[in-house]
Protein backbone atom coordinates (compact mmCIF):
# COMPACT_ATOMS: atom_id res chain seq x y z
CA UNK A 1 0.00 0.00 0.00
CA UNK A 2 2.79 2.64 0.75
CA UNK A 3 4.57 1.84 -3.05
CA UNK A 4 1.17 2.19 -4.21
CA UNK A 5 0.85 5.56 -2.63
CA UNK A 6 4.54 6.88 -3.38
CA UNK A 7 3.91 6.21 -7.01
CA UNK A 8 0.14 8.40 -6.89
CA UNK A 9 2.19 11.27 -5.02
CA UNK A 10 4.99 11.27 -7.95
CA UNK A 11 2.70 11.05 -10.73
CA UNK A 12 0.95 13.90 -8.87
CA UNK A 13 4.11 15.67 -8.67
CA UNK A 14 5.27 14.98 -12.16
CA UNK A 15 1.27 16.32 -13.51
CA UNK A 16 1.64 19.27 -11.41
CA UNK A 17 5.11 20.93 -11.63
CA UNK A 18 6.72 19.23 -14.84
CA UNK A 19 5.22 22.51 -17.29
CA UNK A 20 7.16 24.56 -14.37
CA UNK A 21 10.08 22.82 -14.52
CA UNK A 22 10.29 23.11 -18.40
CA UNK A 23 10.17 26.67 -18.15
CA UNK A 24 12.78 26.89 -15.68
CA UNK A 25 15.07 24.24 -17.43
CA UNK A 26 14.09 26.73 -20.76
CA UNK A 27 14.82 30.37 -18.83
CA UNK A 28 18.21 28.73 -16.63
CA UNK A 29 19.64 27.67 -20.51
CA UNK A 30 18.80 30.17 -22.40
CA UNK A 31 20.00 32.90 -19.43
CA UNK A 32 23.56 31.14 -20.13
CA UNK A 33 23.56 31.03 -23.48
CA UNK A 34 22.07 34.51 -24.56
CA UNK A 35 22.47 36.30 -21.15
CA UNK A 36 18.77 36.44 -20.92
CA UNK A 37 15.86 34.55 -20.84
CA UNK A 38 13.41 36.85 -22.96
CA UNK A 39 10.69 35.99 -25.37
CA UNK A 40 11.45 38.31 -28.37
CA UNK A 41 8.90 37.44 -30.98
CA UNK A 42 6.42 35.05 -31.79
CA UNK A 43 7.50 33.74 -34.98
CA UNK A 44 4.71 31.33 -37.32
CA UNK A 45 3.52 30.88 -33.47
CA UNK A 46 6.53 29.69 -32.11
CA UNK A 47 8.42 32.02 -29.32
CA UNK A 48 11.89 33.14 -29.98
CA UNK A 49 14.61 34.20 -28.08
CA UNK A 50 17.38 35.22 -30.24
CA UNK A 51 17.51 35.41 -34.46
CA UNK A 52 20.57 33.12 -34.05
CA UNK A 53 18.75 30.28 -32.50
CA UNK A 54 15.29 28.02 -33.57
CA UNK A 55 12.42 29.09 -32.50
CA UNK A 56 11.50 26.73 -28.99
CA UNK A 57 9.51 24.30 -29.99
CA UNK A 58 10.76 24.12 -33.89
CA UNK A 59 11.80 21.09 -35.57
CA UNK A 60 15.14 22.76 -35.91
CA UNK A 61 15.25 22.83 -32.50
CA UNK A 62 14.44 19.36 -31.45
CA UNK A 63 17.16 18.37 -33.88
CA UNK A 64 19.45 20.85 -32.03
CA UNK A 65 19.26 18.67 -28.90
CA UNK A 66 18.99 15.61 -30.62
CA UNK A 67 22.33 16.44 -32.38
CA UNK A 68 23.98 17.75 -29.15
CA UNK A 69 22.98 14.12 -27.39
CA UNK A 70 24.79 12.43 -30.12
CA UNK A 71 27.39 14.31 -29.93
CA UNK A 72 27.97 12.79 -26.60
CA UNK A 73 27.65 9.58 -27.46
CA UNK A 74 29.80 9.90 -30.82
CA UNK A 75 32.23 11.27 -28.67
CA UNK A 76 32.70 13.87 -31.44
CA UNK A 77 32.24 17.49 -32.62
CA UNK A 78 29.07 18.17 -34.71
CA UNK A 79 28.49 21.20 -36.17
CA UNK A 80 25.47 23.01 -34.94
CA UNK A 81 25.89 26.33 -36.88
CA UNK A 82 27.25 27.19 -40.51
CA UNK A 83 27.89 30.47 -41.80
CA UNK A 84 27.63 30.33 -45.95
CA UNK A 85 29.22 32.81 -48.02
CA UNK A 86 27.10 32.96 -51.22
CA UNK A 87 28.69 35.47 -53.37
CA UNK A 88 31.83 38.13 -53.38
CA UNK A 89 29.96 40.74 -54.42
CA UNK A 90 29.26 43.72 -52.13
CA UNK A 91 27.37 47.35 -53.23
CA UNK A 92 29.29 48.87 -49.69
CA UNK A 93 33.17 48.91 -48.41
CA UNK A 94 33.03 48.78 -44.84
CA UNK A 95 35.58 49.94 -42.72
CA UNK A 96 36.32 46.62 -40.62
CA UNK A 97 35.58 44.23 -43.48
CA UNK A 98 37.20 41.06 -42.85
CA UNK A 99 35.78 39.35 -46.21
CA UNK A 100 37.11 41.40 -48.64
CA UNK A 101 40.51 41.61 -47.12
CA UNK A 102 41.03 38.69 -46.25
CA UNK A 103 38.91 35.67 -47.82
CA UNK A 104 37.92 37.15 -51.38
CA UNK A 105 39.71 35.67 -54.65
CA UNK A 106 38.82 37.58 -57.77
CA UNK A 107 39.33 35.26 -60.60
CA UNK A 108 37.50 32.39 -59.17
CA UNK A 109 34.05 30.83 -59.41
CA UNK A 110 31.87 30.71 -57.04
CA UNK A 111 29.78 27.63 -56.82
CA UNK A 112 27.21 26.84 -58.32
CA UNK A 113 22.79 26.42 -57.81
CA UNK A 114 23.93 22.75 -57.83
CA UNK A 115 26.99 22.91 -56.05
CA UNK A 116 25.97 24.87 -53.14
CA UNK A 117 22.20 23.62 -52.53
CA UNK A 118 24.34 19.51 -52.43
CA UNK A 119 26.84 21.68 -49.99
CA UNK A 120 24.08 22.75 -47.85
CA UNK A 121 22.38 18.82 -47.81
CA UNK A 122 25.31 17.83 -46.82
CA UNK A 123 26.13 20.32 -43.74
CA UNK A 124 22.36 19.23 -42.72
CA UNK A 125 23.26 15.44 -42.90
CA UNK A 126 26.09 16.42 -40.47
CA UNK A 127 23.96 17.95 -38.39
CA UNK A 128 23.80 21.87 -38.57
CA UNK A 129 20.54 23.25 -37.40
CA UNK A 130 21.20 26.84 -38.26
CA UNK A 131 22.33 28.08 -41.34
CA UNK A 132 23.42 32.06 -41.81
CA UNK A 133 23.47 33.11 -45.67
CA UNK A 134 26.13 36.12 -45.11
CA UNK A 135 28.12 37.39 -48.52
CA UNK A 136 29.73 39.77 -49.62
CA UNK A 137 26.19 41.42 -50.00
CA UNK A 138 24.00 38.27 -50.30
CA UNK A 139 21.01 39.86 -51.92
CA UNK A 140 22.97 40.76 -54.64
CA UNK A 141 23.01 36.84 -56.01
CA UNK A 142 19.73 36.22 -57.84
CA UNK A 143 19.59 32.89 -57.01
CA UNK A 144 19.56 33.09 -53.55
CA UNK A 145 16.12 32.51 -52.85
CA UNK A 146 16.64 29.08 -54.63
CA UNK A 147 19.24 28.23 -51.77
CA UNK A 148 16.99 29.06 -49.49
CA UNK A 149 14.56 27.12 -50.24
CA UNK A 150 16.86 23.79 -50.66
CA UNK A 151 17.14 24.13 -47.15
CA UNK A 152 14.68 21.15 -45.11
CA UNK A 153 12.92 23.58 -42.79
CA UNK A 154 12.64 20.55 -41.00
CA UNK A 155 15.84 20.83 -39.54
CA UNK A 156 17.35 23.87 -39.76
CA UNK A 157 16.41 27.77 -38.68
CA UNK A 158 17.26 30.04 -41.42
CA UNK A 159 19.08 33.29 -41.11
CA UNK A 160 19.49 36.42 -43.28
CA UNK A 161 23.10 38.97 -42.54
CA UNK A 162 22.47 41.48 -45.03
CA UNK A 163 23.62 45.57 -45.51
CA UNK A 164 19.77 46.56 -46.22
CA UNK A 165 20.03 47.85 -49.39
CA UNK A 166 18.48 45.58 -51.44
CA UNK A 167 15.69 44.40 -48.84
CA UNK A 168 12.49 46.55 -49.24
CA UNK A 169 12.46 45.15 -52.87
CA UNK A 170 13.05 41.41 -51.97
CA UNK A 171 11.39 41.19 -48.68
CA UNK A 172 8.30 39.07 -49.63
CA UNK A 173 9.92 36.75 -51.90
CA UNK A 174 12.25 36.02 -49.01
CA UNK A 175 9.59 35.31 -46.97
CA UNK A 176 8.25 32.93 -49.72
CA UNK A 177 11.16 30.60 -49.71
CA UNK A 178 10.70 29.98 -45.79
CA UNK A 179 13.78 32.13 -44.57
CA UNK A 180 13.06 32.65 -40.56
CA UNK A 181 15.44 35.81 -39.56
CA UNK A 182 17.32 38.48 -41.11
CA UNK A 183 19.99 40.94 -39.42
CA UNK A 184 20.88 44.07 -40.95
CA UNK A 185 24.12 45.82 -40.14
CA UNK A 186 23.30 49.15 -38.70
CA UNK A 187 26.98 50.45 -36.87
CA UNK A 188 25.51 53.90 -35.91
CA UNK A 189 22.26 55.60 -35.40
CA UNK A 190 22.97 58.72 -37.23
CA UNK A 191 22.68 57.83 -41.05
CA UNK A 192 25.52 60.11 -42.17
CA UNK A 193 27.93 58.23 -39.46
CA UNK A 194 26.56 54.60 -40.58
CA UNK A 195 27.21 55.52 -44.36
CA UNK A 196 30.21 56.64 -43.32
CA UNK A 197 31.76 53.94 -42.12
CA UNK A 198 30.24 51.64 -44.25
CA UNK A 199 31.39 53.74 -47.42
CA UNK A 200 27.94 53.61 -49.07
CA UNK A 201 25.62 56.76 -48.80
CA UNK A 202 22.35 56.43 -48.30
CA UNK A 203 22.24 53.20 -47.53
CA UNK A 204 21.35 54.01 -43.31
CA UNK A 205 17.70 54.81 -44.72
CA UNK A 206 17.62 51.97 -47.38
CA UNK A 207 18.21 49.51 -44.32
CA UNK A 208 15.87 50.80 -42.41
CA UNK A 209 13.15 50.45 -44.47
CA UNK A 210 13.83 47.30 -45.76
CA UNK A 211 13.77 46.26 -41.99
CA UNK A 212 10.04 47.92 -41.46
CA UNK A 213 9.03 45.68 -44.79
CA UNK A 214 10.65 42.99 -42.92
CA UNK A 215 9.11 43.22 -39.99
CA UNK A 216 5.36 44.22 -41.56
CA UNK A 217 5.57 40.93 -43.24
CA UNK A 218 6.37 38.18 -40.09
CA UNK A 219 10.56 38.10 -39.91
CA UNK A 220 12.13 38.01 -36.37
CA UNK A 221 14.78 40.95 -37.51
CA UNK A 222 17.46 42.48 -35.78
CA UNK A 223 20.29 44.51 -35.85
CA UNK A 224 23.63 43.53 -36.67
CA UNK A 225 26.25 45.98 -34.99
CA UNK A 226 30.26 46.00 -34.99
CA UNK A 227 31.38 48.07 -32.26
CA UNK A 228 34.78 49.62 -31.91
CA UNK A 229 36.55 50.98 -28.74
CA UNK A 230 35.78 54.57 -30.43
CA UNK A 231 31.93 54.47 -30.71
CA UNK A 232 31.35 52.41 -27.39
CA UNK A 233 33.19 55.13 -25.70
CA UNK A 234 30.68 57.93 -27.49
CA UNK A 235 27.88 56.24 -26.23
CA UNK A 236 26.96 54.92 -29.87
CA UNK A 237 25.42 51.56 -28.44
CA UNK A 238 22.74 52.76 -26.10
CA UNK A 239 21.60 55.26 -29.36
CA UNK A 240 21.25 52.42 -31.34
CA UNK A 241 19.42 50.23 -28.92
CA UNK A 242 17.14 53.30 -28.71
CA UNK A 243 16.45 53.19 -32.37
CA UNK A 244 16.21 49.87 -32.68
CA UNK A 245 13.40 49.75 -30.14
CA UNK A 246 11.32 52.56 -31.89
CA UNK A 247 11.85 51.08 -35.45
CA UNK A 248 10.19 47.81 -33.52
CA UNK A 249 13.37 45.51 -33.93
CA UNK A 250 13.47 42.42 -32.02
CA UNK A 251 17.29 41.75 -31.44
CA UNK A 252 20.31 43.58 -31.57
CA UNK A 253 23.33 41.46 -31.85
CA UNK A 254 26.47 43.44 -31.17
CA UNK A 255 30.04 42.26 -32.89
CA UNK A 256 33.04 43.70 -31.02
CA UNK A 257 35.22 45.29 -33.61
CA UNK A 258 37.96 42.46 -34.42
CA UNK A 259 41.79 42.25 -35.23
CA UNK A 260 41.30 40.52 -38.51
CA UNK A 261 40.79 41.68 -42.62
CA UNK A 262 40.84 45.47 -43.00
CA UNK A 263 41.30 45.59 -38.98
CA UNK A 264 43.97 42.91 -38.67
CA UNK A 265 46.96 45.75 -37.68
CA UNK A 266 44.54 47.01 -34.83
CA UNK A 267 46.39 45.58 -31.88
CA UNK A 268 44.38 47.62 -29.48
CA UNK A 269 41.95 44.80 -30.07
CA UNK A 270 43.96 41.65 -28.83
CA UNK A 271 44.21 40.79 -25.67
CA UNK A 272 41.58 43.70 -24.75
CA UNK A 273 38.71 42.50 -23.20
CA UNK A 274 38.09 45.69 -20.76
CA UNK A 275 36.04 47.72 -22.49
CA UNK A 276 34.29 44.29 -23.92
CA UNK A 277 33.33 42.74 -20.50
CA UNK A 278 32.33 46.72 -19.48
CA UNK A 279 29.91 47.11 -22.28
CA UNK A 280 27.97 43.64 -21.79
CA UNK A 281 27.30 44.44 -18.40
CA UNK A 282 25.94 47.93 -19.51
CA UNK A 283 23.10 46.21 -21.55
CA UNK A 284 21.61 44.35 -18.64
CA UNK A 285 18.88 46.53 -17.64
CA UNK A 286 17.16 46.63 -21.33
CA UNK A 287 17.32 42.82 -21.22
CA UNK A 288 15.18 42.86 -18.67
CA UNK A 289 12.61 45.80 -19.87
CA UNK A 290 9.79 43.83 -22.25
CA UNK A 291 9.72 47.56 -24.16
CA UNK A 292 13.54 46.59 -25.60
CA UNK A 293 14.76 44.22 -27.89
CA UNK A 294 16.96 41.80 -26.48
CA UNK A 295 20.63 42.43 -26.55
CA UNK A 296 23.27 39.74 -27.52
CA UNK A 297 26.93 40.16 -27.16
CA UNK A 298 29.29 37.67 -29.78
CA UNK A 299 32.01 37.85 -26.99
CA UNK A 300 29.21 36.84 -23.94
CA UNK A 301 28.12 33.64 -25.97
CA UNK A 302 32.63 32.92 -26.80
CA UNK A 303 33.52 33.85 -22.91
CA UNK A 304 33.43 31.28 -20.16
CA UNK A 305 29.92 32.56 -19.32
CA UNK A 306 28.56 30.64 -22.08
CA UNK A 307 29.59 28.32 -24.90
CA UNK A 308 33.14 29.50 -25.41
CA UNK A 309 34.98 30.25 -28.82
CA UNK A 310 32.87 27.10 -30.98
CA UNK A 311 34.56 27.79 -34.82
CA UNK A 312 36.08 24.37 -35.45
CA UNK A 313 34.06 22.84 -32.83
CA UNK A 314 30.39 23.55 -33.50
CA UNK A 315 30.54 25.75 -36.11
CA UNK A 316 32.79 26.33 -39.46
CA UNK A 317 32.25 28.91 -42.59
CA UNK A 318 32.25 28.23 -45.97
CA UNK A 319 33.15 30.80 -48.51
CA UNK A 320 31.53 31.85 -51.45
CA UNK A 321 34.48 29.23 -53.84
CA UNK A 322 34.15 26.39 -51.87
CA UNK A 323 36.71 26.72 -49.11
CA UNK A 324 35.85 25.71 -45.31
CA UNK A 325 37.07 27.51 -42.43
CA UNK A 326 36.50 27.71 -39.05
CA UNK A 327 35.22 31.21 -38.67
CA UNK A 328 34.35 33.82 -40.78
CA UNK A 329 36.79 36.08 -39.19
CA UNK A 330 39.96 33.15 -39.01
CA UNK A 331 40.75 32.54 -42.70
CA UNK A 332 42.90 29.32 -42.31
CA UNK A 333 41.55 26.79 -45.00
CA UNK A 334 41.22 23.36 -44.01
CA UNK A 335 39.40 22.04 -47.59
CA UNK A 336 37.07 22.72 -50.37
CA UNK A 337 33.47 21.14 -50.35
CA UNK A 338 33.51 20.80 -54.45
CA UNK A 339 36.51 18.55 -54.20
CA UNK A 340 35.90 16.17 -51.21
CA UNK A 341 32.58 15.55 -48.73
CA UNK A 342 32.14 18.16 -46.74
CA UNK A 343 31.91 15.70 -43.73
CA UNK A 344 35.44 15.07 -44.71
CA UNK A 345 36.59 18.85 -44.56
CA UNK A 346 34.67 19.07 -41.13
CA UNK A 347 37.01 16.06 -39.71
CA UNK A 348 39.99 17.53 -40.86
CA UNK A 349 38.71 21.12 -39.22
CA UNK A 350 38.28 19.31 -36.01
CA UNK A 351 41.11 17.27 -35.33
CA UNK A 352 43.62 19.53 -36.07
CA UNK A 353 45.99 20.95 -33.37
CA UNK A 354 44.60 24.80 -32.17
CA UNK A 355 41.07 23.87 -33.25
CA UNK A 356 40.26 20.65 -31.90
CA UNK A 357 39.33 22.32 -28.23
CA UNK A 358 36.90 24.93 -27.65
CA UNK A 359 38.13 28.28 -26.58
CA UNK A 360 36.62 28.97 -23.46
CA UNK A 361 38.04 32.19 -23.01
CA UNK A 362 36.73 33.53 -25.65
CA UNK A 363 37.14 34.37 -29.69
CA UNK A 364 40.47 32.95 -30.49
CA UNK A 365 41.13 35.50 -33.25
CA UNK A 366 41.65 38.04 -30.15
CA UNK A 367 44.24 36.14 -28.60
CA UNK A 368 47.88 36.56 -28.45
CA UNK A 369 48.91 33.32 -27.79
CA UNK A 370 46.52 31.73 -30.62
CA UNK A 371 47.67 34.50 -32.87
CA UNK A 372 51.09 34.18 -32.33
CA UNK A 373 50.76 29.91 -33.18
CA UNK A 374 52.42 29.24 -35.81
CA UNK A 375 53.70 25.74 -35.76
CA UNK A 376 52.12 22.87 -33.45
CA UNK A 377 53.10 19.35 -32.91
CA UNK A 378 50.01 17.13 -32.71
CA UNK A 379 51.26 15.24 -29.70
CA UNK A 380 50.05 17.64 -27.70
CA UNK A 381 46.64 16.36 -29.24
CA UNK A 382 47.30 13.09 -29.65
CA UNK A 383 43.59 12.12 -29.71
CA UNK A 384 42.44 14.47 -32.55
CA UNK A 385 45.47 14.22 -34.91
CA UNK A 386 46.85 11.43 -36.59
CA UNK A 387 49.66 13.60 -38.70
CA UNK A 388 53.13 14.16 -37.78
CA UNK A 389 52.90 18.08 -38.05
CA UNK A 390 50.81 20.79 -38.89
CA UNK A 391 51.88 24.12 -39.65
CA UNK A 392 48.98 26.94 -38.79
CA UNK A 393 50.15 30.46 -41.01
CA UNK A 394 48.89 33.36 -38.32
CA UNK A 395 46.39 34.74 -40.02
CA UNK A 396 46.54 33.98 -43.67
CA UNK A 397 44.01 31.40 -45.79
CA UNK A 398 45.76 28.24 -45.81
CA UNK A 399 46.60 25.13 -43.58
CA UNK A 400 49.64 22.93 -45.10
CA UNK A 401 50.36 19.17 -43.82
CA UNK A 402 54.22 18.21 -44.89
Amino acid sequence: MRALLDKLRLKWFLATRSLRYMEDFNEISLRIYLNHAKVIHYRRGKPVYSLSTPALYSKPAANFISRTLYRSIQNRNIPNLMSFAVNDACDAACEHCSFFAAVEEPGRKILSLDQATAMIGEAQELGVSIINFVGGEPLLRKDLPELIRSVDKDLSTTVLFTNGSQLEARAKELWDTGLDSVYVSIDASEADVHDTFRRSPGLFEKALRGIKACRRIGFSTGFSVTMTPESWRDGELDKIIERARKCGVHEVLVFDALPTGRYKDRDDLVDNEGWVDEMIRSVDHYNRDSAYPGVVFFSYITSHRSVGCSCGTSYFYVSPYGDMMSCDFNHAKFGNVIDEPLWKVWERLTTTPGFCEAKWGGCKIKDSEFRELEEVDSGACQSCCSSTQTMIRKNTKEITTP
